[in-house]
């Protein structure tokens, strides 16, 4: 069987936050020499906020000024959005070299925080390398796949070594915690346990600064998704807009939380299986709560139209900025969650008829 390659260790993304305030005095300041351009434009992108700059190109030099409060992330683009990411910290005089016709960046130097990062990225993309080569390797029909895996893993538990090692060197620094957030949004399975593993590893400004607090947050999400804990209360309307629909008004009765959406395919394939469920069941004690992640409310009535689902159908009609979205870690839809009459998560994600053969278990045939 084919090795999944790079766990949630070894990759670095990022999410931008909006966040509100009055514009403060430069603090830093940026100068980019392009060494194949003399004109044009960079975008500039300060990645806790969602609105970028644009900074022109003169005479092969772009200048940028602006303001932090810690060590930022910052990436600089072209018109493709091929993008180049560093830090800037309160006080840097950040001087880059840049090509821009591949967007590499040669020459960077100002910024004690973003040589901090380059450390994780110098120890990592080796071993990225190989995982690739490795990847190549596994569509050639003679592979020896076991011989493949053996190595995949060996490359995986590297990256992994390297990625705690990291975080243990570098846990007060604010590029950590964003380091540690960017891991934890790359990979849609992760455990609690292990996303707690990390954040606790985090000390001083990278627990109290932006990542480390939105880290913070992430972590009650994910703990709203994780079987043992109790389901977040929540209050939505219904299709009508007249009636409100309250999770902890429905204990005492096995419910299913249900994310969906009109537009998601996998989740329609799913309705055959909740009204199998939902006619099996409901009458001895088992209840749905739909939660639409539409953000047309046009479309979401016309789904219930066509698909006739006789359970309880809520939303908010804001897609993933849902109320909802701010209680769980919902990055994909079908989601769901099966609670006990208490309100605690006892199962997930359960497809097809693994949800009819958990229910027979808690309610019988």
């Amino acid at each position: 069987m084919k090795q999944k390659f790079l766990s949630f260790f070894a990759v670095i993304t990022f999410l931008g936050m909006q966040v509100h305030g009055q514009a403060a005095k430069s603090n830093f300041n940026i100068e980019i020499t392009v060494s194949d351009e003399q004109s044009g434009n960079l975008l500039m992108k300060n990645l806790t906020n969602l609105t970028p700059d644009t900074i022109r190109i003169i005479n092969g030099v772009a200048k940028y000024a602006g303001h932090a409060v810690e060590p930022t992330p910052f990436i600089v683009a072209d018109e493709a959005n091929k993008y180049q990411l560093f830090f800037v910290a309160p006080g840097d005089k950040v001087k880059i070299t840049l090509r821009k016709k591949d967007m590499v960046v040669t020459f960077l130097e100002g910024s004690p925080s973003h040589e901090i990062f380059r450390g994780l990225i110098a120890v990592q993309e080796p071993l990225q390398q190989i995982g690739g080569s490795l990847q190549q390797a596994y569509s050639n029909p003679l592979a020896n796949t076991d011989s493949l895996n053996r190595v995949m893993e060996k490359v995986n538990e590297k990256l992994k070594d390297n990625f705690y090692a990291f975080l243990n060197k570098n846990k007060n620094s604010e590029v950590t915690a964003f380091v540690v957030y960017s891991a934890i949004n790359n990979d849609r399975n992760i455990r609690t346990g292990i996303a707690d593993s990390m954040y606790r590893i985090l000390a001083g400004p990278a627990k109290t600064g932006f990542y480390g607090t939105e880290l913070n947050k992430m972590l009650i999400k994910l703990r709203a998704v994780e079987v043992g804990y109790m389901a977040p209360d929540f209050t939505l309307s219904d299709s009508t807009g007249k009636k409100k629909h309250t999770l902890s008004g429905y204990r005492g009765k096995y419910v299913l939380i249900d994310f969906w959406a009109s537009w998601c395919g996998p989740c329609k394939q799913e309705i055959p299986y909740l009204k199998t469920a939902y006619s099996r069941f409901h009458n001895k004690g088992f209840e749905i709560l739909s939660v639409s992640l539409d953000d047309n409310k046009d479309k979401w009535t016309a789904a219930l139209r066509q698909f006739q689902m006789p359970w309880i159908h809520i939303s908010d009609v804001k897609g993933f900025n849902s109320v909802v979205n701010e209680l769980y870690h919902v990055p994909s839809i079908p989601k769901t969650l099966l609670l006990d009459k208490t309100g605690k998560i006892i199962a997930t994600d359960l497809r097809g008829e693994a949800l009819d053969r958990k229910l027979e278990e808690i309610l019988g045939k």
